[in-house]
C-alpha cells in the first residue's frame, strides 16, 4: 500500500515538474523571442542633433527592453525614397515593428502597406501618417498647441505694435511643419496671415535658414517677427539678422528644445523655444514597439509634452525659465 501511494505520488509529482517545465520553457522561448525581436526606427536625417538624441535613446531603449533597435536615416530631410527603401528592408528583415520619423506624411503609404501586410506594426513619432490609419499608435508632442504657444507668446509681447512677419518653413507636405506654423498662426490671432510679407522653406537646415533669412531681409527689411521650423533654422536666421545689424529689432520664435538652442534661448538669438522630448518620444515608442510587436495592445495616441521656455514671460502665456531649459534639454 505504502509503494502503491509512494508510486502514484512519484507519477503526479513527475507530471507537475513535466507540466513546470513545459510552462517554464514556454516563458523562456518567450524571453528569447522578445530579446531577439528586431525593431526598426527610422529618423528623417542624422544632421540635426534632434534626431542624433531620439535614435541613441531608441537603441538605449532596445537595450532595456530587450529588443534590437536598428536606427537607419535618410540623407537630408524629406529624403522620403531611402525611407522607402528602408521599410521594404525592415520587411526582408521581418523586423516585428517599425518605428519611424515619417519624411512625408502621405509619401509612405504603399510602403507601409506592405509591412502592414507582413504582420509588422508601425508607431508613427513625432510626425503623424496619412492616413492616421497606417499608424498602430502615434508618440508625439501637440505640434499644434506647441505652435498656439508662440503665437500666444507673440501677440502678447507685441501688444498693439503691428507684426511684419516671416516664415521659415521645414519641409512642405510634413505635418510637424503644418501644425507647427499653423498653430502659430491661430495663436497669434485671427487673420495674422494678412501680416506676413514672406515664407519661405529651409528643410529644417541652419544653412538653409540663414541663406533664406538672407534674402528675406533684401526684400522686406521692415521683418520684425520671425517664425522658424526649429532651431537649426532659429540660429541660421539669427547669424543673419546679425550681420544686418538688426538683431534688437527683430523677434525669432521657434522649438525643440535641443541645448544649443535652449543657450540661443539665454543668449538673446532666439526669444521662445517651446521643448519638446525626444528622448522620451524614443523611449516610449520603442517599448510600444515590443509590446505591440508581442501582440499586445496599446495606445493610439501618447503626447510626450510642450513647454515654452524663454527668458521674457508674458501675460497669460504658460512658460518656463531658461535654467529649466537647461536642466531639461538634449
Amino acid at each position: 500500500m505504502m509503494l502503491k501511494v509512494s508510486t502514484r505520488s512519484f507519477i503526479v509529482a513527475v507530471a507537475i515538474m513535466t507540466g513546470a517545465v513545459a510552462f517554464g520553457g514556454a516563458s523562456v522561448r518567450h524571453a528569447s523571442a522578445a530579446s531577439g525581436m528586431t525593431i526598426g526606427y527610422l529618423v528623417k536625417t542624422l544632421s540635426n542633433p534632434y534626431f542624433v538624441a531620439m535614435g541613441d535613446a531608441a537603441k538605449a531603449a532596445g537595450a532595456k527592453y530587450g529588443a534590437t533597435v536598428v536606427v537607419e536615416a535618410g540623407k537630408y530631410d524629406g529624403d522620403n525614397s531611402s525611407q522607402i527603401s528602408q521599410v521594404d528592408d525592415f520587411v526582408t528583415r521581418q523586423a516585428k515593428a517599425i518605428a519611424l520619423v515619417p519624411n512625408l506624411s502621405s509619401g509612405l503609404d504603399t510602403a507601409l502597406r506592405r509591412a502592414k501586410a507582413a504582420g509588422i506594426a508601425i508607431i508613427a513619432v513625432d510626425t503623424a501618417l496619412a492616413p492616421t490609419s497606417l499608424a498602430t499608435s502615434f508618440v508625439a508632442t501637440d505640434n499644434l498647441k506647441a505652435g498656439v504657444l508662440n503665437g500666444r507668446w507673440a501677440k502678447a509681447k507685441f501688444g498693439s505694435t503691428k507684426p511684419v512677419i516671416a516664415l521659415l518653413e521645414g519641409t512642405p507636405g510634413s505635418s510637424v511643419n503644418s501644425d507647427r506654423m499653423n498653430g502659430f498662426l491661430q495663436g497669434y490671432g485671427p487673420n495674422t496671415k494678412q501680416y506676413v510679407v514672406a515664407d519661405q522653406i529651409a528643410n529644417g537646415d541652419q544653412g538653409k535658414g540663414q541663406t533664406a533669412m538672407e534674402n528675406i531681409l533684401t526684400a522686406h527689411p521692415d521683418v520684425n517677427l520671425v517664425w522658424t521650423i526649429n532651431e537649426p533654422v532659429a540660429l541660421g536666421a539669427a547669424t543673419a539678422i546679425k550681420a544686418h545689424g538688426m538683431a534688437d529689432k527683430i523677434t525669432i520664435v521657434s522649438m525643440d528644445g535641443s541645448c544649443r538652442g535652449i543657450k540661443g534661448v539665454r543668449d538673446g538669438a532666439i526669444a521662445t523655444d517651446v521643448m519638446q522630448f525626444p528622448k522620451k518620444m524614443a523611449t516610449e515608442a520603442v517599448q510600444l514597439a515590443q509590446q505591440a510587436g508581442d501582440g499586445k495592445k496599446i495606445p493610439a495616441r501618447v503626447d510626450t509634452g510642450e513647454t515654452l521656455v524663454t527668458a521674457h514671460t508674458e501675460a497669460g502665456v504658460p512658460s518656463q525659465s531658461v535654467e529649466y531649459g537647461l536642466k531639461n534639454c538634449w
